[in-house]
């Protein structure tokens, strides 16, 4: 079936009516006048501005403390491994490494992942891995 033609389009008598929308967008008044912003509506702005950097910045607070108070457990961990170590007096003609739980026995701290001693010229050295692939590193000499 070959398709039908159209009739032409004729012009109509009346005009096509103009949609009731203001000329220039939302935030304009007639003849391009823009809104007026008032102080209370200023002052609002600033306070939520405000507001939203004081969270924000605490929201990064609360994440080191809690990073530095975890780290300091460990820390504090790899201190007394190496003043055990250093505690049985080993020869500064000898090195060796050894794991922590062999030097003071008990579980490692619920961060640690893992913990090893390696004494050299007499020194202790005691480096903890913990979560997300760092490492705490405490020497100590005699």
């Amino acid at each position: 079936m070959s398709p039908r033609p159209r009739p032409p389009v004729r012009p109509s008598a009346k005009p096509a009516a103009q949609p009731s929308a203001q000329p220039g967008g939302p935030g304009l008044r007639a003849a391009g006048e823009l809104r007026e912003v008032t102080p209370e509506m200023r002052a609002r702005s600033l306070r939520t501005f405000v507001a939203v950097l004081v969270v924000f910045f605490a929201l990064v607070g609360g994440v080191v403390a809690t990073l530095a108070w975890q780290g300091r457990g460990v820390r504090d961990y790899a201190a007394r491994v190496a003043d055990a170590v250093l505690a049985g007096k080993p020869s500064p003609n000898v090195g060796f490494t050894q794991a922590c739980v062999d030097a003071v026995p008990g579980p490692l701290p619920a961060q640690a992942q893992s913990c090893e001693v390696r004494v050299e010229d007499g020194a202790a050295r005691v480096t903890v891995g913990v979560q997300g692939g760092r490492s705490y590193v405490i020497g100590r000499r005699p």
